[in-house]
């Protein structure tokens, strides 16, 4: 069975190859401080974080209805 993590990870690669986002960048596998190799991300340019960190993926529109 798919881990929670491998299920992120394809989740989140899916939804890269679909969409064009500035704000979200794959960084590859690496290990963490435990040492344990887990999938990296780059969110907003400044936030490196694992897969397991990430615990969703919500959409936001850019165009506010605000008036």
């Amino acid at each position: 069975m798919i881990s929670r993590n491998e299920l992120m990870h394809h989740r989140l690669q899916a939804w890269m190859r679909e969409n064009k986002c500035d704000d979200l960048e794959y960084l590859g596998e690496r290990p963490d401080i435990c040492g344990e190799i887990k999938h990296w991300y780059l969110i907003a340019g400044k936030h490196e974080v694992s897969v397991d960190c990430i615990e969703g993926l919500d959409l936001v529109d850019d165009e506010s209805d605000s008036i």
